[in-house]
Formats: C-alpha cells, sequence, structure tokens
C-alpha cells in the first residue's frame, strides 16, 4: 500500500488534460467527473472533499481561494484516477475479493486491535469509502506496472550509471542524513525501475488522457466552490 501512496504521489503532479466538451445526453445524472464508463458521483466527490479539508489544521473556508484551489486539485487527481481506472477497465485488469481481503488484512497488520477503525471513526471516514478508494489504488498499481513499470528495460549500463549518481549524491549529503545507496543489486534494480517509471509517467498518462478525456459537470462542481466575489460583497 505504501508503494501504491508513493505512485500516486507523483501521479498527482502529471500534467492532466481535462476536456470540457458537453456530456452526452444519457450522462445528466448525478455525477461530477466521468471517464469512459467510469465516474466520479456528487456523493463520491463531496466525500473525497471533506477527507482533504479535514487534512488542514484550519478552516480552510474562511480562505475562498485556497478552497477553491483546493477544490481544483482535488479535480485534477481525481480526473487522473479515473482515466487510470477506464484504462485498467478496458484492458481487463481487476483486483479479486481474495486480493482485496489479502490486502487489507496484511494492511492492518501495522495498526493494533481496533486502532485502525479509530482512525477512520477519528477523521469521519467511512470504511466502505476507505475500502473503495484502497481497492482503487490497488487497481491502478497492476495497470502500471503491467502496461509501463514491467516494460521498462535496464541494461548494465544503466544499472553503473545508476549506482553511481546515487553514491554521488550521498556523497554530497551531510553524515545524520539517510543513505540513498543500495549494496543489493536487486534492490538497486527495483529502485531503477521506479525511477525510470517516474520519468516516463507523465508522457504515459498524457496518452492514457487522449483516449479516455475527462468530461467535468461545470454545473455541478460550480456548487462545491465559494463565490469569492459574493463573500467580498457579504462583507462589505
Amino acid at each position: 500500500f505504501r508503494h501504491i501512496l508513493l505512485i500516486l504521489l507523483f501521479a498527482m503532479s502529471a500534467l492532466v488534460v481535462i476536456s470540457c466538451s458537453p456530456p452526452p445526453a444519457e450522462f445528466k445524472a448525478d455525477y461530477i467527473l466521468k471517464s469512459g464508463n467510469v465516474i466520479i458521483t456528487i456523493n463520491d466527490f463531496a466525500e473525497e472533499l471533506d477527507l482533504k479539508r479535514s487534512a488542514y489544521p484550519y478552516s480552510i473556508k474562511d480562505e475562498p481561494t485556497a478552497y477553491n484551489d483546493m477544490v481544483v486539485h482535488l479535480v485534477k487527481m481525481l480526473s487522473e484516477e479515473i482515466v487510470l481506472l477506464s484504462a485498467a477497465r478496458d484492458l481487463g485488469i481487476v483486483v479479486t475479493d481474495e486480493e482485496l481481503n489479502t490486502a487489507v488484512a496484511l494492511f492492518k497488520e501495522d495498526y493494533p486491535e481496533d486502532s485502525f477503525e479509530q482512525i477512520l471513526l477519528k477523521n469521519a471516514v467511512s470504511y466502505p469509502f476507505w475500502l473503495k478508494r484502497f481497492k482503487n489504488n490497488m487497481i491502478v498499481e497492476k495497470l502500471i506496472d503491467r502496461e509501463l513499470k514491467d516494460k521498462i528495460q535496464i541494461t548494465s549500463e544503466d544499472i553503473v550509471t545508476f549506482y553511481s549518481r546515487l553514491k554521488a549524491q550521498q556523497d554530497l549529503k551531510s553524515d545524520d542524513m539517510p543513505p540513498d545507496t543500495v549494496d543489493d543489486e536487486k534492490e538497486l534494480v527495483k529502485k531503477l525501475k521506479m525511477h525510470k517509471t517516474q520519468e516516463q509517467y507523465t508522457a504515459w498518462v498524457g496518452t492514457l488522457v487522449r483516449q479516455y478525456p475527462v468530461q467535468i459537470n461545470e454545473k455541478e462542481l460550480k456548487e462545491f466552490m465559494i463565490d469569492d466575489q459574493k463573500v467580498k460583497e457579504d462583507e462589505e
């Protein structure tokens, strides 16, 4: 799961081209974002937004510009996710109930007794919502592994160059910094593959975005935004 989170961190920063063309008539219903057959419903988006908002140490709603920026960032993040999920669906990439249950059990091993459930409760996150997000992350990881990372070729020259770069970086660090070099060759290759995956990710996602353009229900999205001008008028 932590590996998934690392992938998603650089996924969030990739450039996502979003189509704002009007959705087909048959998709007038309850959605904010749509790509292929994957949608983010209004309720899904509201729950995602609540979770994102809870990460702020202050009431971000008191800062309209910052709040709207947060909403836009969430739209970009979820747009990229549903593009990946649409591609995974067309490629037949799934996570079985058995795989999901095994991964959840392994994840929960780091949380003694009912502490995991208490964390969800404290952050007002429902278990079904968390489980859906966890499963989506697993599907995205499978897609990235199969369609990108596993296709990357590593030569002996690549390994030597990468090791030399890590060694040079370590030499520049202070003594109290953790080492970046890896002595085990398998671990080094694994780290190099991750590095190359990150390098190629943006271009790869760009190709998928053109195949699975994202439609935004702008009318419904506006309901989640704060009208900065209206706030200023009210204050005056």
